[in-house]
């Protein structure tokens, strides 16, 4: 049996629980309609939150729109497929063509046009492109390892390693695959350079790979919708069928929205008509990210959508949208998944994509400038050595998130080429560096645009660049304190590397500004989205699968955190996008592969979840009959109301015989607590004591150095 619930519906069994409606950008449940209001709380016109009603909240998106599900009198016909495949961006048509490749009857549709995607960037792992040039890049090398773990802990490790996992181990393996059928429809594979951090941090090999033809050399750019319409001509080739201006609607989940999702209701765009699309196996949703959905932003990533919100123009979407920096799509996908009881990432906020980073010459085409970046008073505000992504971070800190660059003229000269923004491997597409003259002479035409400032002194610089008063004496001392440290090859402020220092004395010098919201901070898109597993399945929030449903691509939940940060630059386009969809369509044509099925299984109970650590776990060393060996041993404690708290035990035929203790504690609150901790542990011949009423801290620390003392003692 099939069901789904409606908006009508949902607000229904709300009222029926106890709880009124309120719309204001959200649907929340209200506690003053449950009579129960907290303190502090307002009306639905101005609401106060607190944790009670935080918690209660449903914002709009959450909940299906009322106008469905469509009547079934209005729904023209049915089609059936064993997998249905949502979006014909590079992730849903890489899944179809694999799916399809490997036997499987699957069909496309989209609400777009045409195939679509944007940038071109293919991060992979011992790719045989990268073999035949003779770079050393695996899972099992220093520098793979190096990579993967810089790019895991930039992110704090907040991800799901099982899914980096499969991308790291299959990367090769799959970029092999691309490559073949990219050629086969003409198209050129070339490496991007790889980064090289003077500190080997950031360092990674050349890794990106590229994807261009003749006609369009600039594949680090515009190489994804060459790549796009080769997957969707490859799949047609096969005999696949995309149905284009179709835009999904909804999905139906069997048994009242806890089976198996068997269907997607869509609309043709050109005729208004609705079809219902029938898989017999899988449905996969490829749909995109959510930055053109205002109320999504605000929750799940709302430092990002703060930033962007005045330029992102949510009243209109195109789902045909080409390279573009002001949000992509609405999120169709990810509430079709929240509609019918899909959990959301564990990850907090969701990462955004956002580039820049202070202006003038790059010594990577993603750098950062590694010169002298300066505040709008004139002072140094980090250590400039970095990628564009944390240089972007970076000037967001600042007040009015404005920063300037500057360098001389002999800046040019420090590399014999220049890394330019698409240039390649042995310059495999035709995109040369930039020779020192050359540079000089594109900073000349940024002067002529208006766009650099250029000067013969310092001080008719900082004059150009709008500097005064405190703030230009402040400009002026900044500058010649960077040129006395790399004179003497130490950055007493923020310690760059003396082998990128370079000083500032050769006339004429050039500046730069870059202004977030005006020229800088390039927002590509939003990442992550619905809960998903190391098999791409679309779970719960508590994790347990929903039969049927998959996705792919940039909505793959808990695979970024933070900011997408370009330490391994393609990774998205080349892991979730590619790597991870091609393995996707491998598994769900193997009928005999075995994804996740069922209700995930707890071993703790409710009470074991909802338990709070009061320390005590730490120090329950031993019990009322353990042993230890004689004699007298001392342990530390910290945390205490007055300090450490230090513990003397003697041992005496294997029992613990007596305690004493430092007391450095309050004599109001710890001084009293210690003798009945004293007390309790001879008694219980362990550090398994009862923390006093009124002194936890102390007792705390007590336990800790009592564990510390018996764990000496141990046998």
């Amino acid at each position: 049996m099939s069901k789904q619930f409606s908006r009508r519906d949902f607000l229904k069994g709300a009222a029926a629980a106890g709880a009124g409606a309120m719309t204001m950008g959200l649907t929340a449940c209200s506690p003053a309609a449950a009579g129960n209001s907290p303190s502090g709380a307002g009306t639905a016109d101005n609401m106060v939150l607190s944790d009670q009603t935080y918690r209660n909240l449903k914002w709009n998106f959450e909940v299906m729109p009322e106008e469905y599900p469509i009547p079934e009198e209005k729904i023209i016909k049915t089609i059936t497929h064993d997998i249905i495949i949502i979006g014909s961006g590079m992730s849903g048509l890489c899944t179809a063509v694999s799916t399809k490749e490997s036997g499987a009857d699957v069909r496309v549709i989209s609400a777009g046009k045409r195939p679509i995607s944007r940038g071109g960037s293919n991060h992979a792992i011992g790719s045989k492109k990268q073999k035949e040039l003779g770079i050393d890049y695996t899972p099992d090398t220093a520098s793979g390892r190096h990579a993967a773990k810089v790019e895991k802990h930039s992110a704090a490790c907040y991800i799901d390693e099982r899914k980096w996992s499969t991308w790291i181990n299959n990367s090769g393996p799959a970029m092999d695959w691309m490559i073949d059928k990219m050629a086969s429809k003409g198209l050129k594979v070339c490496l991007e350079p790889g980064y090289v951090d003077p500190d080997g941090i950031l360092t990674v090999p050349a890794a990106s790979h590229s994807f261009y033809n003749e006609e369009v050399p600039f594949g680090m750019l515009f190489g994804a919708p060459l790549c796009a319409q080769a997957y969707a001509d490859i799949f047609k080739d096969m005999g696949g069928e995309i149905d284009f201006q179709t835009r999904a609607l909804y999905l139906i989940r069997d048994d009242n929205n806890t089976g198996r999702v068997s269907a997607v209701v869509a609309q043709n765009l050109e005729t208004g008509e609705y079809i219902k699309y029938s898989a017999n196996r899988a449905v996969v949703l490829a749909t995109g990210d959510f930055s053109k959905d205002p109320d999504m932003m605000a929750k799940y990533s709302p430092w990002a959508w703060n930033l962007y919100r005045n330029s992102i123009d949510t009243t209109k979407v195109d789902y045909d949208v080409a390279l573009a920096f002001n949000g992509l799509y609405p999120g169709d996908g990810h509430k079709m998944g929240l509609w019918i009881g899909a959990g959301w990432q564990k990850t907090y906020p969701n990462a955004p994509m956002i580039n820049c980073g202070a202006p003038g010459p790059k010594v990577n085409s993603i750098d950062n400038f590694w010169g002298i970046n300066l505040t709008s008073d004139g002072k140094r505000y980090h250590n400039e050595v970095t990628n564009f992504s944390y240089g972007a971070i970076a000037i967001l800190q600042l007040p009015d998130h404005i920063a300037y660059s500057v360098w001389d003229s002999r800046y040019a000269y420090i590399q014999d080429i220049w890394e330019t923004f698409g240039c390649s491997v042995n310059n495999e597409n035709g995109i040369l560096g930039a020779t020192p003259e050359q540079m000089i002479a594109g900073w000349e035409a940024d002067v002529e645009a208006g766009t650099c400032w250029k000067a013969n002194t310092i001080e008719e610089l900082v004059d150009k660049m709008g500097f005064k008063g405190e703030a230009r004496a402040n400009a002026i001392e900044s500058i010649n304190n960077y040129t006395k440290y790399a004179e003497q090859g130490r950055d007493e402020e923020y310690h760059v590397n003396p082998s990128v220092l370079h000083p500032i004395k050769t006339p004429p010098f050039y500046a730069a500004r870059t202004h977030f919201g005006k020229d800088a901070m390039t927002f590509l898109c939003v990442t992550g989205g619905l809960r998903t597993n190391e098999y791409m399945q679309v779970c719960e929030d508590d994790d347990t699968p929903i039969d049927g449903l998959f996705n792919t691509g940039i909505m793959v939940g808990d695979y970024y955190a933070g900011t997408y940060n370009f330490v391994m630059p393609g990774q998205n386009l080349g892991g979730v996008c590619n790597c991870l969809s091609y393995i996707l369509g491998r598994r769900l044509a193997d009928q005999n592969f075995k994804f996740r099925s069922g209700r995930i299984e707890r071993v703790s109970t409710p009470e074991d979840e909802s338990a709070q650590n009061d320390g005590s776990s730490m120090a329950s060393l031993g019990g009322g009959d353990a042993s230890y060996n004689d004699g007298v041993y001392t342990g530390t404690g910290s945390g205490g109301m007055g300090g450490d708290v230090k513990v003397e035990v003697t041992i005496e035929n294997g029992k613990l015989a007596s305690l004493t203790y430092t007391d450095n504690e309050t004599p109001e609150i710890g001084g009293k607590a210690l003798p009945e901790l004293v007390e309790q542990a001879v008694s219980a011949n362990a550090a398994t004591v009862d923390s006093v009423s009124g002194a936890t801290m102390t007792s705390t620390a007590f336990k800790a150095a009592l564990a510390d003392a018996l764990t000496k003692a141990a046998k």
